[in-house]
């Protein structure tokens, strides 16, 4: 079959119906008052509504975009550029927090939210102007968007010439394979930028944490590469697994088991943990270059009722990441070393400490770290454990350290470089509101494009709910204790007042002990 021309069509126009429908009747493209199954959904009140929704929300899409395109910068970086602020990278990282409060997001979806917008309007014109039509589906146009995030300029302009010239009348499953095919076609005509080949996008990212604790490290590379390193984790991961049976048969120390798994269960672990073994017990050659040791220890804060196994609630490791409290214990029960972290009973607000020098000393930069886990910044998710830098809210006098600017918790914060750098030249603002200490502090922000917030500290989300229990635990011991000695009263008046010895013994309860508090 020949290929399609990529020649753009001024003005596309759908396809027309088999059918005239019925006055006040709403017909979706594709739809036949003869079609058994789209008979029904012409005549559905329910599902018209539904279909007029749709169109609704594309054209509340495309001109959410069009708001957002105004903040789209191109971002070339002149020869002579002051380093500094290259190619005015700083205002245009100000604006994009701007708009991630305005989008109530964080940084880096606002920044994606910009381009996708500039491209929207910009890149795929025709396509846009069926959108703002309602014509186009949100779900069909996102797609787009994110499928041709790579493509050139003129990629960019022949996909949506062929595109905004398809009838949608089709199911998504049709538009899906089309677009892809599209795709397809351009991809193999063109020269694959460097950056973008297999072989430039080689990388090894965290995703996202789930649930119960889990993450998990995505490794991405050519195909060939990625196959060897999986055949010689398992070759390595089989010679192990067959060296643990012959030991466990023969009696001899078992190879690869630290936590005694193997010899408590009396059988090898599985092919899959003995790769996680494998690398994660692997060390990294630098090439000589000496790593930094680890600014911050990794913190797993667990309630103290959770360390008893009082409480379930769950503890939180580096302050974003909560873990059950299972986990927590085992972590608490591995660790030579328990820290203990004051917070306010009422508030879960991390109790500060005190300093008088410029550079802070480690227990404020781990009480720094518990008050925001990330970056201070409103917007932004780098973490502070290992991407921030301390800075003086208000600046230290080096001159007159007297005058202002002490180096205490109320005046310190964790900025990453480059919000740490806008700050320095004044395009972000911050102004600490005095709060009493049992209260979590608050920050103004001000940014130079148009926007002020005011941000709260992190708190410790386990204290309140912890304090809630006891509090309701106590009451009903207080409330049982109460009614109890009003029973016993009122029985006395009844009967008269009876030997103790005659009494007869009153059933456990488990309210008559005091809680184990």
């Amino acid at each position: 079959m020949p290929a399609p021309d990529l020649v753009p069509i001024p003005d596309p126009v759908p396809a027309p119906l088999t059918a005239a429908p019925a006055a006040g009747v709403v017909v979706p493209p594709g739809g036949d008052l003869e079609d058994p199954f789209l008979g029904d959904l012409l005549t559905d009140p329910g599902l018209q509504e539904i279909w007029a929704e749709g169109s609704a929300e594309s054209r509340r899409l495309a001109a959410h975009f069009e708001r957002l395109a105004v903040f789209w910068r191109e971002m070339v970086i002149p020869e002579d550029a002051s380093p500094g602020d290259p190619g005015g990278l700083d205002e245009y990282e100000a604006e994009t927090l701007a708009v991630a409060l305005a989008l109530r997001c964080t940084r880096a979806v606002a920044f994606h939210r910009i381009n996708d917008a500039h491209r929207a309007t910009t890149g795929l014109p025709q396509c846009f102007a069926r959108l703002a039509a309602g014509e186009f589906p949100v779900e069909w146009f996102t797609r787009l968007l994110r499928r041709t995030r790579l493509l050139s300029a003129t990629d960019l302009a022949a996909v949506d010439a062929q595109v905004a010239a398809w009838s949608l009348d089709v199911t998504v499953e049709q538009y899906r394979r089309k677009l892809s095919h599209a795709l397809a076609r351009i991809e193999a005509a063109r020269e694959i930028p460097a950056q973008h080949t297999a072989e430039g996008r080689r990388r090894v990212d965290l995703l996202p944490v789930g649930e119960d604790g889990i993450g998990c490290l995505q490794v991405t590379g050519p195909i060939p590469e990625i196959l060897d390193l999986a055949q010689r984790l398992d070759a390595a991961a089989r010679a192990v697994q067959d060296t643990q049976r012959r030991a466990l048969e023969a009696g001899e120390p078992l190879p690869l088991d630290a936590t005694g798994a193997v010899e408590a269960h009396g059988k090898p672990l599985s092919l899959a943990r003995i790769r996680y073994e494998l690398l994660t017990g692997a060390t990294l050659d630098t090439d000589g270059v000496k790593v930094p040791g680890d600014r911050f220890r990794l913190t797993v804060t667990v309630p103290a009722l959770t360390l008893l196994g009082i409480s379930e609630e769950p503890g939180t490791l580096d302050g974003t990441i909560p873990v059950p409290a299972s986990m927590a214990r085992e972590l608490a029960g591995d660790s030579e070393v328990w820290y203990r972290v004051l917070t306010d009973p009422a508030t879960g607000a991390f109790l500060p400490l005190s300093a008088d020098t410029y550079r802070p000393s480690k227990p404020m930069l781990e009480h720094l770290r518990l008050r925001h886990a990330t970056c201070a910044v409103p917007g932004c998710t780098r973490a502070s454990s290992w991407a921030t830098e301390c800075d003086h809210i208000q600046e230290y006098d080096h001159t007159n350290p007297a005058r202002g600017g002490q180096t205490e918790i109320e005046n310190l914060h964790l900025l990453c470089w480059m919000h740490h750098r806008l700050k320095t030249t004044g395009l972000l603002d911050p102004i600490r509101h005095p709060t009493p200490t049992t209260k979590p502090g608050v920050t103004q922000w001000e940014i130079r494009a148009g926007a002020s917030v005011a941000v709260r500290d992190d708190t410790d989300l386990a204290t309140p709910a912890t304090i809630a229990d006891l509090t309701a635990a106590w009451a009903a011991y207080q409330d049982h204790r109460e009614q109890r000695a009003l029973t016993i009263k009122h029985r006395k008046q009844q009967r008269g007042t009876p030997d103790p010895g005659d009494e007869p013994p009153a059933r456990p309860s488990p309210y008559d002990e005091p809680p184990p508090f």
